[in-house]
């Protein structure tokens, strides 16, 4: 049976809506963590060069999506709060009627600005948390304290009536950790999700991806059906078959802080710029985003396989050159985890 959330989807897909859409307000940020995927803004990586856009041109952006039929709006970063107009943002989002989640390391939440967040009541705030132990997650993180400091700020929000959710990759760095991460959750009251699927750096530098576990490791943590069920998300970029080949410029986009709207938070070529055009301009007649819209699983070549959860159109033209391609790293996880799953049943 079809629930009314696959029907709000597949009219969004078909109709071209985007429903969901991530909205990057800075890539500053105060951690320097050795996954992500920003090649500047954190510490450690160079100073951006380009200027954010200001909150006078975000706020008509704003207004624009909410016209477009947006729904779902994810603010997340680099570290939000290094925008010391974050929060007039989040009630600019809020009073535009966007069901709001919040991307933070809850590194530079204060009490005070923990109020002032739960005051305009965002869907949720997620946090990642790279293990239980503090050594763990500092060494990933690089800064000294911050498990500390980012534990405080589940806390705040929590006792505030913020949902919360801690989040983590799965990486060499906290391989073995995950466990402990669960049940750090049930302690704090926050719902937990992990992520295999690491993402090169904007720029292809595959550091990141170079982090991500090995088959054993894998089979490990798909072995274990506590750790290994699906994570929340909003709008779930899958593909469809026959339908469509995911959600990317469909359904979804990102935008970065300096104007410029992907297909999604991964694929790399923009296609267009909110200080050149409206988004609506951009939406509805970008090329890129057009010939995006025309693809289907169908056009999937070379052996490429539809594989719901592991199938990334995006990370296969970064990794491999080709949009319709093969994406070799998804199908070997996809691959992992039905070993997995057969074990198990």
């Amino acid at each position: 049976m079809v629930s009314n959330y696959d029907r709000l989807i597949r009219t969004a897909s078909r109709a071209h809506v985007p429903l969901a859409v991530l909205f990057e307000v800075t890539h500053r940020c105060n951690l320097g963590c050795e996954h992500c995927y920003l090649t500047e803004g954190p510490v450690g990586r160079p100073r951006p060069t380009r200027e954010e856009l200001t909150l006078d041109e975000v706020r008509p952006v704003l207004d624009q999506l909410a016209e477009a039929g947006t729904l779902f709006l994810t603010l997340t970063g680099g570290e939000v709060f290094m925008r010391r107009d974050f929060l007039e943002i989040l009630a600019h989002a809020r009073s535009c009627g966007f069901s709001v989640t919040i991307f933070t390391t809850g590194t530079l939440l204060t009490p005070e600005t923990a109020s002032a967040l739960a005051d305009l009541h965002p869907l949720s705030v997620e946090i990642s948390i790279y293990s239980a132990r503090p050594e763990t997650h500092d060494r990933v993180t690089k800064i000294p304290g911050s498990h500390a400091r980012s534990l405080r700020a589940l806390r705040l929000l929590r006792d505030r009536g913020v949902v919360i959710l801690i989040k983590s990759p799965l990486m060499s760095l906290n391989s073995g950790e995950y466990r402990g991460i669960a049940e750090l959750a049930e302690e704090l009251g926050a719902g937990y999700g992990f992520d295999p699927l690491l993402i090169p750096r904007r720029d292809g530098d595959a550091t990141p991806v170079s982090l991500s576990l090995n088959r054993d490791q894998l089979r490990s943590y798909f072995s274990d059906p506590v750790l290994a069920r699906e994570f929340h998300e909003p709008v779930k970029c899958l593909p469809q078959k026959g339908e469509e080949l995911c959600g990317t410029g469909r359904r979804t986009c990102m935008i970065s802080p300096y104007g410029d709207v992907f297909p999604c938070g991964v694929h790399p070529l923009a296609a267009g710029n909110v200080r050149e055009k409206s988004f609506h301009e951009i939406w509805t007649g970008s090329p890129l985003l057009r010939d995006l819209r025309a693809r289907t699983v169908d056009d999937l070549r070379n052996g490429a396989r539809s594989l719901p959860g592991f199938r990334c159109s995006a990370l296969a033209l970064i990794e491999n050159g080709d949009f319709l391609g093969p994406f070799p790293r998804g199908e070997a996880m996809a691959d992992i985890e039905a070993e997995a799953r057969a074990d198990r049943a």
